[in-house]
């Protein structure tokens, strides 16, 4: 076994499990918040972590685009270099935090704006500083992060992250048993956001002491004039992920309600979990494939890209219809009744889900070639059909959180799902698009057959306890691995990994 798929497997097995973990602790914290501080302060929560998203735009992708950067001077140890990236890096990253905080406090008078029939008090621009310090903290000594995952050591990120989140967790449970304070509750998570930051910079400096040399080097202008070639193309996709993924609540902040965010904030929860298993494992392997693309004929590339690919559509697909089959269940057994939502508005979130990992592939490898200028125009256009259609649906039809999964959906299907594809397969690739689609047409049209056969199935089905969801929970996970079989078991790309599996794993 290569260092390239030990490291690769290494990242993508820890980032999963202990996401997971990180999931159930989630659901945990996220009972106890709303039993003992209800569902309208959950809205705020949902609120103010989506306005603050819009924040993020501030970084430009940076951060990215150094990652990227950096790929080629650690494959060939070219220390100065890193050294000279590393620095910016930390330099930006000081101007952006600083600049985050003094943007944050400029947009405070517009909150009373975002939310509808909402009395905003100073309790709750407390609230909304403290989300803004966190947000702020975290850009401090963050930068040195960059150096694990471009060292394919993400593991590193993620198990000081999770030790950090646990006593998060611990702490704010308790605030919340001792003394119901939402206050409490942001302080600790600002607290613990610092001092993990903190160990990685630790951890990092132990590591690559040379990156503290005060010897260092100007960026080249060569590497200047790429780094901001692929930061413009950067910013473009960083409005249209924002946009898209990030405007939700405010959406519905404002045309609805905070109560009807607090009710989209447990389904994005769950999605979001699942999502994030998926990602986790998948976001691991993003340095291997930088690894790949500047050390790897092209031909080479593609076939992994095939393999990749196909492990993604099944994950993917097991994610979605997953979603659809039982998410409303859970949450009717979880928390009650009344906080479920509509048949029809869990499908277009599982359809969503399915339609945003799918993306991941394509998204993975672009991000290795480092193809954002080529790209800069997609995220504008998707945000403004996500925009325009989410508000048209709300304010012309009434039609809530669906109309906001509607555009959000319309922007994927129109722009997202062919563009980042043919960036990727015009720049990087250099082949035609055509058997991309075709396999892309395959995989929707499988999906809405796997979706039509549990609707069908919920129906005949009403869930009412834990022993009753544990069985249709059960028998549901067959059906749906019987159906994967049934609709994706004679691809070729399927035998193909089998085999690849046995060599592998064999000794």
């Amino acid at each position: 076994m290569t260092s390239r798929i030990k490291n690769s497997m290494l990242n993508s097995s820890v980032s999963s499990l202990i996401y997971l973990f990180r999931t159930i602790l989630g659901f945990v914290s996220r009972t106890f918040f709303i039993k003992l501080l209800g569902i309208e302060i959950l809205g705020l929560n949902g609120l103010f972590t989506n306005v603050l998203s819009f924040l993020s735009l501030t970084e430009l992708g940076i951060g990215t685009s150094i990652v990227v950067e950096l790929y080629k001077p650690i494959a060939f140890n070219n220390r100065e270099s890193i050294k000279s990236l590393m620095r910016l890096y930390k330099r930006a990253y000081d101007a952006i935090g600083l600049a985050v905080g003094l943007i944050g406090i400029a947009i405070m008078p517009i909150l009373p704006y975002v939310m509808k029939d909402y009395t905003v008090t100073p309790v709750v621009y407390l609230y909304y500083v403290l989300f803004l310090a966190n947000s702020v903290v975290s850009y401090f000594f963050t930068y040195k992060r960059s150096m694990l995952n471009a060292n394919q050591a993400n593991y590193v990120t993620v198990i000081n992250d999770f030790g950090f989140y646990v006593v998060s967790i611990i702490a704010q449970i308790g605030c919340l048993i001792l003394w119901r304070s939402f206050i409490a509750y942001l302080v600790v998570q600002i607290i613990t956001t610092a001092l993990s930051n903190l160990n990685i910079s630790r951890i990092v400096d132990k590591r690559y002491p040379f990156i503290n040399e005060k010897d260092v080097q100007p960026v080249s202008k060569e590497v200047k004039a790429k780094l901001l070639h692929n930061i413009v193309g950067n910013v473009s996709n960083q409005i249209g992920s924002i946009v898209v993924l990030g405007s939700d609540n405010i959406l519905i902040s404002s045309f609805v309600g905070l109560a009807a965010v607090g009710l989209y904030s447990n389904y994005t929860l769950i999605t979001n979990a699942i999502k994030g298993v998926i990602t986790q494992a998948t976001n691991a392997v993003v340095p291997t494939v930088g690894n790949l693309v500047v050390s790897s004929e092209t031909k080479h590339s593609v076939q992994v890209f095939k393999s990749y690919h196909f492990v993604n559509s099944t994950m993917s697909f097991l994610a979605g219809v997953g979603t659809f089959a039982f998410i409303n269940n859970f949450v009717r057994v979880w928390l009650g009744g009344k906080y479920v939502l509509p048949v029809h508005t869990a499908a277009l979130m599982s359809v969503y889900v399915a339609a945003l990992l799918y993306q991941g592939s394509a998204r993975t490898f672009y991000s290795a070639y480092g193809l954002f200028w080529q790209q800069r125009w997609k995220p504008v256009f998707e945000s403004l059909v996500n925009l325009g259609v989410s508000i048209f649906l709300l304010w012309g039809f009434h039609l809530g959180i669906d109309g906001v999964l509607l555009g959000t959906l319309t922007s994927t299907f129109i722009v997202d799902l062919w563009f980042e594809p043919f960036v990727l397969f015009r720049f990087g690739f250099h082949q035609s698009l055509r058997p991309y689609l075709v396999k892309t047409g395959g995989f929707y049209l499988r999906l809405a057959l796997a979706l039509g056969v549990f609707a069908k199935i919920q129906i005949m089905f009403k869930i009412q306890s834990i022993s009753s969801f544990v069985i249709y929970l059960s028998g549901g996970l067959v059906v749906l691995l019987v159906l994967y079989l049934l609709l994706f078991g004679f691809d070729p790309q399927l035998r193909s990994l089998i085999v690849r599996a046995r060599k592998i794993f064999t000794p």
